[in-house]
């Protein structure tokens, strides 16, 4: 297919995609379904072979969304000059707030105050350990550390490596209270800000599993992912199990409780799709993961005199939810204002 073409007629789509270095899902969503802004249909379908969004790797084949079925493994030639968009109704699987104004009216239901409620989200256990949490700070003290690396170097080295890598086997100290056995595993984390009124930010940045538990001596760990850096120093937790929420239609509420977004992880200039907010509502307030928030402008009055309504920002998921916090996800967009101080209300809630 040339790199001008659009797939967005599905009686000529293939049914897969097989990637090539320096493909995206946005190349992808562009050039089969006529808009970027569709990536997440097609990464809705294929989580049982893309684990990250943000990166796809070359031989994995893809399902598209609406494909042909007679037509397997046609390649697509993406190209970042490709810029064009069809116009022409798309069909996708699965709810997104980018979807035509066609498709929109066959969901007028599922709508909260004018605002899309997606019909079944999923947390996945990729984003559930990689979201930045609040953490009180009694844990916090009694974490364990990052205290080297099992490697040896042959030759003098003027200064100690501090970035670990992949399957790299590392010394820990383990938390106090913990008492490690092969195959435990923990989480690595560097601090963020402390804010006012809601806690210390943590941002994991891997994952260790244990290998040799300490008999006095430090405990010997292998790096099993990798979210961000790992460097010498960070602090080590028990790594905490992950319930996958129920996929079940939310059910969408009225007056649900607000609060503004109290800090955005990598303090981008625009947040984006995927990105971590957190805001100052948690379980005390009911909130459960996987439930909907709404990210809105609020009601302004124009210099003039003029009230200007409520107008939606994004949407985004709870993806952990502390008693007094929750690290949402944002998972649509429809403006490019998300950002600290921006109002977010529950919308919809998971049975």
């Amino acid at each position: 297919m040339a790199a001008h073409a659009q797939q967005t007629d599905s009686t000529a789509r293939p049914s897969t995609h097989t990637v090539k270095t320096g493909d995206t899902l946005w190349d992808l969503a562009r050039v089969y379904l006529g808009d970027p802004f569709l990536w997440p249909e097609i990464y809705r379908i294929n989580t049982d072979v893309v684990e990250d969004p943000h990166w796809i790797y070359p031989g994995e084949v893809l399902r598209i969304p609406g494909g042909n079925a007679g037509e397997p493994g046609v390649v697509a030639e993406l190209t970042p000059s490709d810029s064009g968009i069809s116009e022409e109704p798309v069909e996708a699987s699965g709810p997104t707030m980018f979807r035509r104004a066609e498709r929109r009216s066959a969901i007028a239901a599922a709508r909260a105050n004018g605002m899309m409620i997606d019909e079944a989200p999923a947390v996945r256990a990729g984003e559930y350990y990689s979201a930045p949490f609040v953490i009180g700070d009694s844990p916090h003290r009694r974490s364990g550390r990052i205290i080297g690396t099992t490697e040896i170097p042959g030759v003098a080295v003027s200064h100690e490596r501090t970035f670990m890598q992949n399957e790299e086997r590392i010394y820990v100290r383990i938390p106090a209270e913990s008492i490690p056995a092969i195959g435990d595993r923990y989480l690595t984390y560097k601090l963020g800000p402390d804010i006012p009124g809601i806690g210390q930010i943590v941002i994991p940045t891997g994952i260790v599993v244990v290998e040799k538990p300490s008999n006095g001596d430090a405990t010997i760990v292998r790096v099993v992912r990798q979210f961000l850096d790992i460097e010498l120093g960070q602090n080590v937790i028990p790594l905490d199990n992950f319930v996958s929420p129920p996929a079940a239609p939310l059910t969408p509420i009225e007056l649900g409780p607000t609060a503004k977004i109290a800090w955005i992880q990598g303090d981008p200039a625009l947040a984006s799709l995927q990105t971590y907010l957190v805001v100052a509502v948690g379980s005390d307030e009911g909130v459960k993961p996987g439930d909907e928030f709404q990210i809105y402008r609020e009601r302004t009055r124009t210099g003039e005199g003029d009230y200007l309504p409520a107008e939606q920002i994004g949407v985004a998921h709870a993806v952990r939810v502390g008693s007094k916090a929750t690290t949402l996800i944002v998972t649509g967009q429809r403006n490019p204002a998300i950002r600290e101080g921006a109002r977010t209300q529950l919308s919809a809630r998971m049975p």
